[in-house]
């Protein structure tokens, strides 16, 4: 085991619960605070610049709404509307990735309770278009969660994986040179029947996309071979704590990412990475918290280069995980307009070296975005 991976193990704080005002104290950074009207719904959001000009923009997806909320950033904190797109029906997740080759953001959607998905094409200036084949049928089942762009196979195209319970796994579907993917879609085994929330990154540092998936009773560890038939080692890890959502986090700044796992239940634990595709379950953090953790999401709150995370959870609570060197520390609050946080991003809005982050209500149309005062 490293000296990081000691330190990681060294000491969680305790939870700290941080009074509501008008700005938020966390990890020494004051954050102040804006009330956004999205949509109804669990919503599925994600940065990117879909302009080009270097500021992070935000999309947001509605469930019950059916639609995706277009936010362009203007580099300084705020963020204006542009407009609100169709995104077919009930969507529950959401990725972005260049899909056609021609430089801008397309978005492909996991819509819930349906066959298919649906792909967005943008044109450089916030506007995203259905073209043909943009509602594209899978041969999954019984119907997507969530959904990822990414080039897993080394190709240099962007695939589609989305996961897929009855085959005990997730389905890859090849980029196509057209802008699509190719079907049928190949199952990748995970060991259980993930649900929501898989995560991908270089787990072993070999350069290619691993993934990690939150199973019924397991995690299932998917170690990527690195080779054009997209074959992958697969192992697994106990959790009886019916995983929810996973997410891989270099936490205490030694290269490797730590796996994070939460539950629905109460509990969120912490596996400490040795970057050589193994996670260190004997020596595991636990975080306790109330019921119904649902998302996660990974950045640098306090600027000191060392990765953190913040989770939402149904019962009202938002924890922050702090990475460091010498000891992991856990910061609990709440906002009194988001009863229910559901959806959660990290992203540096107004260009302060601190993330801010958007956190979003699963039974109303708020969102708060939490922006770090610039020094």
């Amino acid at each position: 085991m490293t000296k990081n991976t000691k330190a990681l193990l060294i000491s969680v704080g305790l939870l700290n619960f941080i009074s509501q005002a008008n700005s938020l104290e966390l990890a020494n950074t004051t954050y102040s605070k804006t009330l956004l009207s999205i949509g109804a719904g669990q919503a599925a959001m994600t940065f990117c610049d879909f302009d080009a000009d270097g500021n992070q923009d935000i999309l947001i997806a509605n469930y019950s709404d059916n639609n995706m909320v277009v936010l362009r950033g203007d580099g300084k904190g705020k963020v204006s509307e542009l407009r609100r797109i169709s995104v077919g029906e009930n969507p529950t997740g959401i990725a972005t990735a260049d899909i056609n080759g021609d430089g801008k953001v397309d978005v492909a959607i996991a819509n819930h309770e349906t066959s298919y998905v649906t792909l967005l094409f943008g044109d450089g200036d916030g506007n995203f278009q259905k073209l043909s084949g943009s509602q594209f049928e899978l041969d999954i089942s019984p119907h997507p969660h969530e959904v990822k762009l990414v080039d897993l196979d080394g190709d240099n195209k962007t695939d589609l994986i989305v996961d897929s319970r009855d085959d005990d796994g997730v389905r890859f579907y090849k980029g196509a040179d057209n802008g699509g993917f190719v079907l049928p879609g190949k199952v990748v085994q995970s060991g259980g029947d993930p649900y929501r929330g898989f995560a991908i990154g270089d787990i072993n540092n070999d350069g290619s996309p691993d993934l990690v998936t939150p199973n019924l009773t397991n995690v299932g560890v998917l170690l990527n071979t690195g080779n054009t038939a997209l074959q992958f080692s697969l192992s697994k890890i106990a959790h009886s704590d019916s995983p929810f959502t996973v997410e891989l986090a270099d936490l205490n700044g030694d290269n490797n990412r730590d796996l994070i796992v939460a539950s629905n239940n109460r509990l969120v634990a912490i596996y400490p990475g040795n970057g050589k595709g193994d996670f260190d379950t004997r020596n595991k953090i636990e975080i306790g918290l109330n019921i119904g953790a649902k998302q996660i999401a990974i950045g640098d709150i306090n600027g000191d280069g060392i990765q953190d995370a913040i989770l939402t959870n149904w019962a009202g609570e938002l924890i922050a995980i702090m990475g460091s060197t010498s000891k992991i520390e856990t910061i609990l609050f709440h906002h009194p307009k988001i009863s229910n946080p559901w959806g959660v991003l990290l992203a540096d809005m107004n260009g302060d070296g601190h993330d801010d982050f958007i956190v979003a209500d699963g039974r109303s149309n708020s969102a708060i975005l939490y922006l770090s005062a610039i020094n």
